[in-house]
This record gives C-alpha cells, structure tokens and sequence, in this order.
C-alpha cells in the first residue's frame, strides 16, 4: 500500500513540474522581452539624441560660418544657441560620468532636446551598459566630440572679438573657414562612429536576446507538450474514476487549450517574425536599411509587449471595484490623445474634438480603458491611402446619457465582423495589429458601467462608436 501511494505521489510530481517549468520560463520570457524592449527603447533615444546633437552642431557651424562672412549679430546668436544642444549633452554625460544630482543630469538632456519620456531609458543605458565595449566606445567618441565642439565654442568666441574690434581681416577669414572645415569634419566623424558602434553592439546583444526567447519559446512548447501529453495518459487510465474527477479533467484540458493557444501564437509569432528580421540583417549592410528593419524589429516586440499590458489591464479591470466619482471628460481625452501622440500612424491623423460635456459621474479607470482603446483602435486602424486621415470625438448629453463618439475615415470593418470584434482575442483577418482584448476590454468596461456601445461601419469609408452612460449611478449595483 506505501507502495502505491508513493508511485501516486510520483506520478502527480510528473504533472505538474511541466506546469513548474512553463511558469519559471514564462517569467524569464517576460524578463527577457521586456529587457529587450528597453534597450531598443533606449537605443532609439540615443540615435535620437545624436541626431539632434548632429543637427545643433552643423546648424552651429553653419551660423557661425554666415556670421564670419556677414557679422550679423542674429546669425552670433543663432550660434550660441545651436551650441548649447551639444553643450547640454555634454553636461548629461559628465554627469552621468560623476554621478552628478538627476536635476543635472535631465537639465543636460532637455538642453540636448531630448525627449523628456526618454530620460529614464538614456540614464538607465548609460548606467548598467557603460562598461560594456560597445558602448564604451560609443561614449568615447561622445567625449571626443565634445573636445571638438568646445574648439568650436573658442573658435567662435574668436570671431566673435575680433567682428566687435572690427579687426578681422580677409586672412583672418579664410583661416578660421578652413579651421571650421577641419572641425566639422572631426566632428561628422565623430558622430558617424558613435552610431556606428552603438547600433553594432546592440544588434549582438539582440541577437543574443532572441536566442534566449527562441529557448524558453522551445521550453514552453515542449513542456505545454509534456504536460498534454501526461493529462492524456491519465485519462486514459481512469476510465474508471468518478463523474467528478472528469469533470475536473475536462476543465484542465479547456485551460490547456487557451495557454497552448496564447503561448505557442501570441508569444510565439512576434519571435519567428524577429528571427527572419535576423537573417534578413546578416546579408544587409546599408545602415539606413538596417535601421528599418529595427523599427519592424521594434514593431514586433510592441505587439507582443501590448498583449501582455492588455493581459495585465483585463486583470486589472476585473479585480478593480467600481468608483464612481467626478470624473473630467475633457481632461480624460487629451490624456488619451497625448498617450498616442507618438505613433507613427498619429503624424498623418487629424484629431478633431466638439467636447460640449467636461465633468460626468464615472469610473475614471474604466473611463480611460474606453476612450483610449476606442482611440487607439482609430489610429492603427487609419487608411493610410487616404490624403486626409481624421478621427472625431464629439461629446454630449441628451435625455439617455452622456454620450461620447468617436468616429474616423479609417479603413472599416467588414459586416460579418461587427458583432464578433468584441468578443475576446478576436481580430480580423486583414491585420495583424491587434491583440484582440482592447474592444473587449472597452465592451465589460462599458457594461460594469451600465451603458451601451453601438458600431455604424463600413469598408473603406470609416467607423463611428457611440458611448451612453448613466448620468446617475445611485442603484448602480458595484
């Protein structure tokens, strides 16, 4: 009898170390995504900030270069303050060098015209990466371009002294012309390289990156087989147990099902579509190319980053209980908007808003899951064929509710989808930009809310969603 309960003990252990495994290699996938994400995210702020660094230096030069020739106090000024864009770099780097206060170092980076959303992920890079080789030399070469730019300060402030003694001579002028040329030339050398072994380094750390995913990917694939297949062993072998454990079994495989579904497709696909990037890479040395083919690199992880978020806000709004309180409707849109303001697809979009409603008894958190989805959805789901791309937001209330809509020119949804696109982790099978949780998130948060959402749509003329929500929410049941 010790016999058999230990051989049942055993067999149990088998079950669920599969389970052990796929939930530590969901966790280090997670870890490793989202390490992966915030590289790419900061080495975009980097190449970012080179170019502005690069463009405040030859805009620098080029105002000085006038200024030598014309002595137009403007084009002095102009000078001065094109400089301080590199100028403010320099100070970020020192003081991320000396570990200087933040204040300092985020007063460098806004000099530099640094995105403000970007601080954490530059500050974050140069720290845990600066003994890293690569990057090493990538700040090298910054602190050699800084030694030029401050040659360049002195330069100026010599042409400056002698255009205000009016002592500058044609001699004079056709010396600190060839001493610009030698500078500017250090200096887009400078540049070049610091790019060049930034983008170097970070594609070997990619690589290694999507190696470590395709591993865990293959765990949890071959552990979620594992798993299916002592389930299926088991049942096979209890042909003779009771209604109840069946039943229990039947609901594991149901949940089986889904996980094998989310890990072998949502998580699987954004890594197949990176390897093939990979490959594509090996064979590609245009710099320009290859910086495309990080943006769709980038594209991918976005995805898979916003499953997980939407995974992460359906949790959220499920264990949240309702707050109804005053709420600025106003406040809330832009918010939203501001949120998208950065998509790529946003530059072409014209946003226009008749707002007649500001504050409204609601859930805020609900309130920002509907607006910004149904927004968000607008601006992904643009016709990007269209010369003027618009999405409207209108809002109002009547004698049924408050009423928000949004409606745009976008390219529209076929009929026979209407009534499925919000069920869960349904998408069309035109794209491939959607998690398939946003409408279904904006649908149970609009529902909670007792309201209605109603969709007019058609194919290649656009969307309109039409919210009513209670004015009051006294017999609303939370």
């Amino acid at each position: 009898m010790l016999k058999n309960t230990l051989l049942k003990k055993l067999r149990l252990d088998n079950v669920f170390i599969p389970l052990l495994v796929v939930a530590l290699s969901c966790t280090l996938l997670i870890a490793s995504n989202y390490l992966t994400i915030k590289i790419l995210s900061a080495s975009r702020a980097y190449i970012n900030g080179e170019s502005h660094y690069s463009k405040g230096q030859k805009d620098a030069t080029r105002h000085l270069t006038t200024y030598l020739l014309t002595s137009d106090s403007n084009e002095w000024q102009s000078f001065q303050r094109e400089l301080s864009v590199p100028k403010g770099d320099k100070i970020a780097r020192l003081g991320l060098i000396n570990n200087a206060p933040i204040e300092t170092i985020e007063a460098g980076l806004r000099a530099g015209r640094n995105n403000s959303e970007d601080f954490d992920d530059l500050i974050w890079l140069f720290k845990n990466f600066r003994s890293v080789s690569f990057f090493a030399e990538a700040i090298k070469e910054w602190e050699n371009a800084d030694l030029s730019i401050e040659k360049l300060a002195i330069l100026g402030q010599n042409v400056n002294q002698k255009i205000t003694a009016k002592s500058l001579t044609s001699s004079d002028k056709e010396n600190i012309l060839k001493k610009i040329n030698t500078l500017s030339i250090e200096l887009n050398q400078n540049e070049k390289a610091f790019s060049e072994k930034l983008s170097s380094g970070l594609r070997s750390i990619k690589n290694l990156l999507l190696l470590i995913n395709i591993f865990f990917s293959l765990i949890i694939i071959g552990s979620v087989s594992i798993y299916y297949w002592v389930i299926v062993t088991k049942l096979k072998r209890s042909k003779t147990e009771t209604e109840e454990t069946n039943k229990s079994l039947t609901i594991v495989n149901k949940e089986l099902d889904q996980f094998v579904y989310s890990a072998s497709h949502d998580l699987r696909s954004p890594i197949s579509s990176l390897k093939g990037l990979i490959e594509i890479m090996n064979t590609e040395n245009n710099v320009t190319q290859l910086r495309a083919y990080l943006a769709l690199m980038n594209q991918n992880l976005d995805k898979q980053d916003q499953f997980i978020k939407d995974i992460i806000e359906y949790s959220r709004n499920k264990k949240t209980k309702l707050a109804i309180k005053k709420v600025s409707l106003i406040q809330t849109i832009e918010e939203a908007i501001n949120q998208n303001q950065f998509r790529q697809e946003t530059k072409k979009i014209s946003i226009n808003k008749n707002l007649n409603i500001d504050s409204i008894d609601s859930d805020e958190l609900k309130l920002k899951i509907i607006i910004n989805n149904l927004l968000t959805n607008a601006i992904k789901y643009s016709d990007s064929g269209k010369e003027n791309c618009y999405i409207t937001i209108n809002t109002y209330a009547d004698d049924q509710g408050n009423k928000i809509v949004i409606s745009d020119n976008g390219i529209g949804i076929k009929p026979e989808y209407q009534n499925k696109i919000f069920d869960m982790f349904f998408v069309t099978n035109n794209n491939n930009k959607g998690t398939g949780l946003g409408l279904y998130l904006v649908k149970d948060a609009i529902k909670t809310l007792n309201g209605t959402i109603e969709i007019t749509s058609k194919i290649n003329i656009g969307t309109k969603f039409t919210i009513n929500l209670p004015k009051k929410y006294d017999q609303l049941i939370s």
